[in-house]
């Protein structure tokens, strides 16, 4: 049965024959009618688009340049509760290209990528009323506060004590401290700056100007921070801190630049909520024991802090980075502004589309939109554009991508994965390098080969462009047509499941580098004592006890390599082993130790196993609170029988030996007595003073 094809709703346009497009095979390849091919849709036949359409079936626009133009048109023909256009940069990404001719599957990869559905991100609120709390040290700080003044509420702290080369003015139009910044936190909206010293302004000052003592430390309170010192950020990446700004005060061109911006900075705003957090399956901290510290290691803003067992990530100064959830290793923190899901989805869509559609050799090129999609467009414009097999893929941040993401792009027929990041970010990029570094040990041991997921830190167009058309070819893999579900950890065994099925080399353990969040444990039995304090502090459930005997089991696909279980054990008989694999067993539960439970030699309930109440009455046998053998033998009661036992025994464990009663004078004239006489009988005077011979 031939399954319909879907109405027409899509506008391909070559722009001006700039590029070449098969219509039939695009048609073909999406499932749809072949398509009208226009050649001036935004402009001659604008007509086109604006009749053709009806609200229920929203159009696909093959062209971004004129988005606004045609959302324009279809918001005055279908109103604005109509479903919007979708567009699709099929130019740039990749009809102008030196092989724009050979552009065809990806063009159709493209656009079934705009549309798969991408769940909407929750945001944040925040809000600001326009309070400015400049810092400078001198005229520069007084100039900014000026203009500001007349479009919101501002204040000047600056430090030193003095006004420097500042004129005083001579209409008081705002606040104006001094003191030392000591210390600054908050966000958006609700800024808080510690302040040694706090003095203001002395009205009387005649020239220049002059503050009153300093007086107490207090905390000044800000919707934004302008921090035009010169000095040290009071945040870490301050680039990333919402309404806090920090130019370089020897370039007025960025000083003028932040005056701007600041001044848009009024109202209500909402930020998205990039990253959620489940407690659960925190690893931070079980029982008092630290393990994994990652993410807030990580976290270039410090949003993320200790909380107990768990972390707290404050949405507020959260950033969006996705450091955090790359480098969980329960998949605890998760990305949101995509999933990771929807990461996976949209790479689905992308190579089983291409490789349908017959294109050879797929290389994802993984980039951030800001910045990267420039990049491409200054390639396509100036040079020769992406080769026809490079499939571009636009995230928020290159620092979300974590292993799972790019071996399931693997998994689905990438021959290559480059991801490319600006230098400006490469310090930040030092926690994705070993998710990079732990996808290509996997691969590599599979027999893949080596270096499929490279790395590419570089902004210059002219060098990109170089290393992609450059690129040699790799050995082709078994695209799997899979639907990936769950969290971080199911999609990548579901991806790695897949490379191993079809693998040159399917060896079923696979060594990873050390601090890799996959592996086993391997436990000494013989010093084992099952005490179970291991099962206590697992956070993935990976170490697991049983209710009706004493019985230690493991189940290697839920570890994560944590090491609190290592920490905990109090005979230091566990070690870890980070690796894959990819056995049935390692699905299961396999038993690591088990013992028949020791019975109380009074009642004979099960309590406990032999082996640790032999090593605890090994332990305090030559305690002297143990000396009497009776005390040894109620070690091997249960708590009920202990208790009796105690009762009938004569041993009070509260009974002290008798007290001495008070010294007294008669006593003394006694001892003294005493003392005469041995005196007398040894024939030796005695010093009646001292009562001493």
């Amino acid at each position: 049965m031939t399954m319909a094809k879907q109405k027409n709703n899509l506008f391909v346009c070559s722009c001006a024959d700039s590029m070449p497009v098969d219509l039939k095979s695009l048609g073909k390849a999406l499932g749809r009618e072949t398509p009208q091919l226009f050649t001036h849709l935004c402009r001659a036949q604008i007509k086109e688009f604006a009749t053709d359409n009806s609200a229920d079936n929203p159009p696909i626009v093959c062209c971004t340049q004129e988005a606004a133009l045609f959302d324009e048109l279809w918001a005055e023909g279908h109103g604005d509760d109509a479903p919007s256009p979708t567009f699709v940069n099929i130019r740039e990404r990749a009809g102008w290209s030196d092989k724009g001719a050979d552009a065809t599957p990806k063009i159709a990869a493209l656009i079934a990528e705009a549309l798969v559905e991408i769940k909407p991100t929750q945001s944040v609120p925040l809000s600001s009323d326009g309070q400015v709390l400049i810092l400078g040290a001198g005229n520069v700080a007084m100039e900014a506060a000026t203009r500001l003044s007349e479009h919101m509420d501002v204040r000047v702290l600056l430090e030193g004590g003095e006004g420097g080369d500042a004129v005083a003015p001579s209409i008081a139009e705002f606040p104006i401290f001094a003191g030392k910044v000591a210390t600054a936190s908050g966000h958006l909206g609700a800024y808080k700056v510690e302040i040694k010293g706090l003095s203001h302004r002395d009205p009387t000052a005649r020239a220049g100007l002059s503050f009153s003592p300093a007086g107490a430390d207090e905390i000044l309170t800000a919707d934004l921070i302008i921090d035009l010192r010169g000095t040290t950020p009071l945040f870490t990446a301050p680039n990333k801190r919402d309404g806090y700004y920090h130019p370089d005060i020897k370039n007025p061109a960025l000083v003028e630049r932040v005056l701007f911006e600041a001044r848009e900075m009024v109202g209500e705003f909402a930020k998205p909520r990039y990253v959620a957090h489940n407690g659960k399956l925190c690893a931070h901290s079980r029982s008092g024991i630290t393990a994994c510290s990652r993410c807030i290691d990580s976290c270039p803003t410090g949003a993320i802090t200790p909380a107990g067992e768990q972390v707290a990530i404050d949405p507020y100064v959260c950033a969006g980075c996705g450091t955090c959830a790359t480098v969980c290793p329960t998949g605890a923190n998760a990305y949101l502004y995509p999933t990771s899901r929807d990461m996976v989805a949209r790479a689905r869509a992308l190579l089983t589309t291409y490789l349908g559609a017959g294109g050879k050799a797929p290389v994802m090129l993984m980039h951030e939109a800001e910045g990267g999609d420039e990049i491409i467009n200054l390639m396509a414009r100036y040079g020769r554009g992406l080769p026809p097999n490079v499939i571009p893929f636009a995230m928020n941040s290159i620092t979300q991508v974590g292993m799972e993401t790019v071996l399931g792009l693997v998994a689905y027929g990438a021959e290559q994965v480059v991801l490319q990041a600006s230098p400006a970010k490469a310090q930040e990029t030092q926690d994705l390098e070993p998710q990079l570094e732990y996808a290509n040990a996997a691969l590599e041991g599979l027999g893949y080969g080596s270096d499929r997921i490279a790395l590419l830190i570089e902004n210059d167009p002219d060098a990109i462009s170089a290393r992609l058309w450059e690129t040699p070819a790799k050995a082709t893999l078994t695209p799997g047509n899979f639907i990936a579900e769950g969290d971080k950890r199911e999609l990548l065994r579901t991806a790695l499941a897949h490379l191993h099925r079809h693998a040159p080399q399917p060896h079923d353990w696979i060594d990873l580098p050390e601090s890799a969040p996959f592996g086993s444990v391997t436990v000494d039995t013989a010093g084992c004592t099952l005490c179970l304090a291991c099962t206590s502090v697992c956070p993935a459930a990976a170490l697991k006890s049983t209710d009706d005997r004493p019985q230690l089991r493991f189940q290697q696909a839920a570890c994560v390599q944590c090491g609190l279980c290592r920490k905990a054990c109090p005979e230091n008989v566990i070690e870890l082993k980070p690796g894959l694999d990819f056995t049935e067993a390692a699905i299961g539960l396999i038993t690591i130790k088990e013992e028949d439970p020791f019975e109380c030699i009074s009642c004979g309930k099960p309590f406990g196993t032999k082996s640790s109440i032999d090593h605890m009455i090994e332990k305090l046998k030559d305690h002297a609170m143990f000396s009497d053998p009776a005390a040894l033998e109620r070690l091997k009661m249960c708590d009920s029988c202990r208790v009796f036992a105690m009762t009938e025994s004569n041993t009070d464990p509260w009974v002290e030996a008798p007290r001495k009663g008070p010294r007294t004078t008669e006593d003394y004239l006694k001892e003294r007595e005493e003392l005469r006489q041995q005196a007398r009988d040894a024939g030796a005077p005695f010093d009646s003073e001292n009562g001493e011979d």
